[in-house]
This record gives structure tokens, C-alpha cells and sequence, in this order.
């Protein structure tokens, strides 16, 4: 479903000439990504692992990391940004354009005003030392168009890029740092889809090797570590989730390989367990299609003698999916938010 917000930005970015970067990430879809094959002298930064995979599919330059312009290497004429949900990100793009603009080139920046655009657009003007000029699209809708004039002090980023202790749990310290879902907290899902994993292991032994399908910060990497899983393989589509799971992976000394990828897309290998709290972006029309590609990649990456947990919210209707990818489907934890269920092939 595009984003009417990033193509109203796109469209604007096609009339400007020079060099132009197009900061993107969940909102980018294949229908508009397709559309800017046409635009020369475009290259694309993106947190995002599968639109990297795309742009670089159809030929369009890509560069994947936690929103770090300066592994671009260049200045640009224009740089559009398309908002971030995340008010961190959207500090930490706007902090760092003013130095990777040419003399006379200028930020774009859009969105909704429900999303904040109207302070982020004030906040940007004051950093720049400029008025911003603002047209107006559908449903709230701004589009900012910024020059760096003289600038005044960053805005707060929450520290974008330190990777800070978040937690502790099973004598495990945990690491993370903005820029993805739930980066500050221990997701409670996963606490229960961990308990009834312990369970699990206490009443077999702990698997030999384990997939962490859409790690995160690598909570449940570190708790599989702590119950005596022997090697783990992290995978995730978010590069700040890449870099917290590798700081993790690295502190505590796992034998672990992090790997970004989308929804283990690329990893062929199978495992004797696999553990997955599914992730919700708007990229996919329903829940359900989004449930059913975790399930899907759950089934194919999982021994034939494995077994999976996963974790979902209340009102997503695991029972009747899984049973399309799995012989056994038993649900294991319920209560008012969440249900764990054990998974078997």
C-alpha cells in the first residue's frame, strides 16, 4: 500500500536537479520504489533491509545502515526525507543533513500532522537558521523545503547512535539504542514466549542451534544463551536492531552470527528450534499476511524433528494459520495480550 505522504515527496524530489538522496524506510514500497528507476542522479538510504534488496534489484544505488549519513561520502543537492515514526531518527536525519548538503542545496522533509511534521518543520527551521517554505498536500499533509543558512545547536537525539543497557535478566545485561521498535524496554511477549521456551528445555535439553527470527536488540538470543542453546543464528530487517543484537552477541560472549535479512529470506540453513516474536508494519495490508510469512519462514528453517515458539497479540489467529505449515500447533500461555504457542514439524 504506498504511502501518500512518501510519493507526494518523490514527486517533488523529480523536480529538482543535482544529486539527490532519498532517506526511506517502511514507508518505501515496491509500486513507488519502482517509479524512481526513472530518476537520475538518485541514490537511496534506507534502515531498512528489504528495501535495500529491492533498490539494488532494480539497479538503484542503495546504501543499508542505521541511518548514518556519513557512509554516504558525498554532499548532495537535495536530501527528502519522509518522517520516521520514531522522534529520535527523525532528530538524528535532521542533525546530520545540514553537513551533507552542498552550498546551496536543501532538505525536504514530509508528513502528516499527526505525525509532528508542524514541530518537526519549526524545530529544523531553528536549527538551520532559515524559514522553511511549506506547501500543503491532502489530509494534513506538509511538504518543508529547508537551506542551511547558520546553525544553532543539534537537535536532542536521545543519543541516536550509543548503545546503552536497557536491562538485566538470568544475570544477562541487555543492550539497545533508538531507532527500533521497543528499543527501550524488555517486550513482555517475549518474556512469556521465553518462560514457556525454559519450560521447554527443562523438561528436554536446550536445542543445539536455535534462529532468532526477527531478533530485535537480541532479547531472545541472550535468555536461548542463558538456558544452554549452543549456537544461534540472529536475523533481523532493522540495521539499529543488527547493531544492538551484535553488542549483545559480543558482551556476553555467544557463539551467535548476526545476519540481516528479511524474514530469513536468505539464510538456507535448519534448525533444531526456532524462536520468533513477529514484528507489525505497515508494509503488509493485514496482520495475517505478515503472521503467515513468519510462520512460513518458521516452517522452512525448522528441522524436521524441531520445534518453534512463537509469540503474537490476542487477536491474531494463529490456531487456524499455522496448522497450513505445522503438524502440531499448541498453545502453551495465554492471557489478556498476548499467546505463546509451541510449534512442531
Amino acid at each position: 500500500m504506498t504511502d501518500p505522504a512518501l510519493e507526494f515527496l518523490c514527486e517533488a524530489l523529480s523536480n529538482y536537479p543535482g544529486k539527490r538522496l532519498l532517506i526511506a524506510d517502511e514507508h518505501l514500497d515496491s509500486t513507488l520504489l519502482l517509479s524512481l528507476k526513472a530518476m537520475e542522479n538518485l541514490t537511496l538510504l534506507s534502515n531498512r533491509f528489504d528495501v535495500h534488496q529491492a533498490a539494488t534489484a532494480n539497479n538503484i544505488p542503495c546504501i543499508f545502515n542505521d541511518m548514518d549519513l556519513t557512509e554516504t561520502d558525498t554532499t548532495y543537492d537535495v536530501i527528502a526525507y519522509r518522517v520516521s515514526k520514531e522522534k529520535a531518527i527523525v532528530h538524528h536525519v535532521i542533525n546530520q543533513s545540514a553537513q551533507h548538503l552542498n552550498p546551496k542545496g536543501c532538505l525536504l522533509m514530509c508528513g502528516f500532522k499527526n505525525e509532528g511534521i508542524k514541530t518537526y518543520i519549526s524545530k529544523a527551521e531553528q536549527y538551520f537558521g532559515c524559514k522553511a517554505d511549506v506547501s500543503k498536500g491532502e489530509r494534513q499533509l506538509k511538504l518543508a523545503e529547508l537551506h542551511p543558512v547558520q546553525l544553532d545547536e543539534p537537535l536532542d537525539d536521545r543519543d541516536y547512535q550509543a548503545i546503552i543497557v536497557i536491562g538485566e535478566q538470568r544475570q544477562h545485561e541487555l543492550l539497545s539504542k533508538p531507532g527500533q521498535y521497543g528499543w527501550n524496554k524488555i517486550d513482555k511477549g517475549s518474556e512469556q514466549l521465553i518462560s514457556a521456551f525454559a519450560e521447554h528445555v527443562e523438561q528436554t535439553e536446550p536445542p543445539s542451534t536455535l534462529l532468532d527470527l526477527g531478533c530485535g536488540y537480541g532479547y531472545l538470543s541472550v535468555m536461548a544463551w542463558a538456558l544452554g542453546v549452543k549456537h544461534i543464528v540472529a536475523t533481523d530487517n532493522n540495521a539499529a536492531a543488527l547493531a544492538s543484537c551484535r553488542q549483545n552477541i559480543q558482551r556476553h560472549n555467544i557463539d551467535a552470527e548476526v545476519i540481516a535479512d528479511d524474514c530469513a529470506g536468505g539464510i538456507h540453513h535448519q534448525y533444531d528450534a526456532v524462536l520468533c516474536n513477529p514484528p507489525f508494519h505497515k508494509g503488509f495490508d493485514t496482520e495475517k499476511d505478515l503472521t503467515e510469512k513468519f510462520l512460513r519462514s518458521a516452517r522452512n528453517h525448522l528441522k524436521n524433528d524441531g520445534v518453534a515458539f512463537v509469540v503474537v497479540n490476542q487477536f491474531i489467529p494463529v490456531e487456524t494459520l499455522a496448522p497450513a505449515f505445522f503438524k502440531s500447533t499448541e498453545l502453551v500461555f495465554r492471557d489478556k495480550s498476548f499467546k505463546v504457542f509451541k510449534l512442531s514439524s
